[in-house]
Formats: structure tokens, C-alpha cells, sequence
């Protein structure tokens, strides 16, 4: 009988394969090499079979020690740029809908994939949200999900590139005052609860924001006096890159070699777009460029926050935009469809 992808033995090869690559990617010098090593360790090995999802008290923990580290990171400097933060949520929504149309222009015109499977294999984030309301349009899950998968890790993998990251960035902000214990159990002991209550109420990777939100607080005032421990930092890392790969436990191989134009045009039309509208941020809102390409980039909610912290970039920005992401798509999303494809089927 084969072993439950949940077993602890198999829990435990994907955390070690995630560990291991991150290690190797680090000692490298690859930035965000943590992250990025442990995604792509623990893709290959769930891909080939092996490994297992993460289990969930596991990305929970993942996803609260993420939100510490990017909330220590935040300054008071950082907190006097949310002025900027309103009009560049609106252009990434603007982004948003561009680069859903021309995905989908794009899948249309070089595949005979029906017009609910190009749209939802063309939507720009919030991945659970998607694959949950594509059966319910007609889409076909396989196609979307081989396109957002591969979508989200090749971002992933390519933003340090884009941003031009160097091996200098890898660990974060500069080193300085370490936070005690008592703040870390404290930040965690009200973060956690909160983010636990935003995810009752529908919020994508609630238990990131929390602690992110409570640590952003005491550190942008000035009260926390510094950062966590570097090993949690990495720890974390390790963590939310396992959960975002071992989500390729079940990628087809051979739809995805069948999949490659639809995916290769996707993936173009997203990094177009959100290269294209971040330099308009860049140029029209005074923003740091590789802020705004991150915080445009259409890549996975939580390893996108990571990576701008990993990076050296403004966490607190990139998240809000990666969350306004999700909460854009998840109001729209019922109309467009009604819009693009008609009714919706009776059951």
C-alpha cells in the first residue's frame, strides 16, 4: 500500500529536500536563494513523485514566521510612503485586467482551449480562488492549473533577475539590534490570533498579514528594538518555499509539455505587463522600480511578500499590493465572468 503523501516520513523528506536547497542556493550567493532553492528543491522532488503537500499546522507556521520577519522589516521611512500606496494600487489593478486580456487574447488565438479555460488560466493571482470557481464555469482544472503553476514558479524564479538582485540582498535588511524572545512571543501571541480571525473572513494567507501587521506596528514606531533572529528568518523561508512547491505534487508532465505555448504566452504577457506598468509607477509615483515590478508581479501572495524582504525591497508595500490582489479578483471575479463568458450554467 502506498504511504499517504501526509505521513510524517514523507512530510519529512519534503522539509529536507526544501532545506537542501535553499542551503545550496544560498551558499551560491543566489538572491532570495532560501526561498527561491527550496521552491524549486521541493518542486522537483513532489513532481518526480516523491514528497507530499505540506501539512497544515506546517504552513501555518510557515506563513507566521514569514510575517514576523517582513513586518521587522518595516521603518518609520517605509510607513511615510503609504501616500504612494493608493494610486499605485490603482495602476496594478489596471495592470490587472491588461494582462488577464492579453493572456487570454493569446491562448485564444494560438490554442483550441475553450474561452472559460483561457480566462481563468489567463487571471493574474489568487490561485486557490481560481481553481476553486473554474469547475463551476467549464473550465478544464488541468489546463488552468498546469498554466497558473508554472505562471507562479517561473516569476518566482525570475524576479531576482529582473529586480537585478545581487548574493548582498540575501539576508534581508542590514544586520542590527535583535529582537528578545518576549518580543517575538508577544508579536506572534497577538499576530497569530488576528491573522487566524482575517482568514474566517476570507482573507488569502491570513496568518502571514497578522503577525506582519503587529510586527510592521511595533517596529515602524520604533518600540521593537530590531529584527528577528536570522535562523528564523531562514527557517521561515525554508518553510514557505516547501509549501509553495509541494503544490506541484500532482502537475501532469505531459500536459505540460503539451501546454507550452499557452504557458510560454502567459507567462509573457505577465511579465510585460507588470514590467511595463511598474515603470509607469516608477516614473509617475517617484517608486523604486524593483518595488513596483515585485509588487506587479503576479506571482504567489505570500512568496512574493518574502521575496521583496529577501530582496532588500519594501515588504510592507508588496504585500499590500499582493493583497489588494487577491481581494480585487476575489470582488470581480463573478462579474467578469458573467461579462466574458455569459450566465453561468445550471446545474
Amino acid at each position: 500500500m502506498a504511504r499517504s503523501s501526509l505521513s510524517p516520513w514523507r512530510q519529512a523528506e519534503t522539509l529536507a529536500a526544501a532545506a537542501a536547497g535553499g542551503a545550496l542556493m544560498a551558499w551560491l550567493g543566489v538572491p532570495a536563494g532560501w526561498l527561491s532553492g527550496a521552491m524549486a528543491a521541493t518542486a522537483i522532488l513532489t513532481g518526480s513523485g516523491r514528497g507530499g503537500p505540506v501539512a497544515a499546522p506546517i504552513r501555518l507556521a510557515a506563513l507566521a514566521l514569514a510575517g514576523l520577519a517582513v513586518g521587522s522589516a518595516v521603518t518609520p521611512e517605509m510607513l511615510d510612503s503609504f501616500a504612494h500606496y493608493p494610486a499605485s494600487i490603482a495602476l496594478m489593478a489596471v495592470s490587472l485586467a491588461a494582462s488577464t486580456a492579453i493572456s487570454a487574447a493569446i491562448i485564444l488565438g494560438t490554442t483550441m482551449w475553450s474561452r472559460p479555460t483561457a480566462l481563468f488560466a489567463s487571471i493574474p493571482g489568487a490561485l486557490s480562488y481560481v481553481l476553486a470557481l473554474a469547475p463551476n464555469a467549464g473550465a478544464d482544472m488541468a489546463r488552468v492549473a498546469v498554466v497558473q503553476l508554472v505562471r507562479i514558479f517561473v516569476l518566482i524564479a525570475l524576479a531576482p533577475i529582473l529586480v537585478g538582485g545581487s548574493p548582498a540582498a540575501v539576508g534581508g535588511p542590514p544586520a542590527g539590534a535583535i529582537d528578545g524572545p518576549i518580543w517575538i512571543l508577544g508579536i506572534l501571541a497577538i499576530g497569530v490570533p488576528l491573522g487566524l480571525a482575517f482568514e474566517k473572513f476570507g482573507v488569502s494567507a491570513g496568518v502571514l498579514f497578522g503577525p506582519m501587521l503587529v510586527a510592521a506596528v511595533a517596529h515602524g514606531s520604533g518600540l521593537a528594538p530590531g529584527r528577528p533572529p536570522l535562523a528564523w528568518q531562514i527557517v521561515g523561508q525554508i518553510l514557505i518555499g516547501a509549501w509553495s512547491g509541494s503544490r506541484f505534487s500532482n502537475l501532469d508532465l505531459s500536459l505540460l509539455r503539451a501546454s507550452i505555448v499557452p504557458i510560454f504566452g502567459s507567462l509573457t504577457a505577465a511579465i510585460v505587463t507588470a514590467a511595463a506598468f511598474a515603470f509607469l509607477a516608477h516614473r509617475a509615483l517617484d517608486l523604486p522600480y524593483a518595488d513596483a515590478l515585485v509588487a506587479y508581479a503576479p506571482g504567489g501572495l505570500e512568496a512574493m511578500t518574502l521575496l521583496a524582504f529577501s530582496l532588500g525591497l519594501d515588504p510592507l508595500y508588496v504585500g499590500s499590493h499582493h493583497l489588494a490582489r487577491f481581494i480585487l479578483i476575489s470582488v470581480s471575479l463573478p462579474f467578469v465572468m458573467r461579462l466574458a463568458l455569459g450566465p453561468a450554467p445550471k446545474a
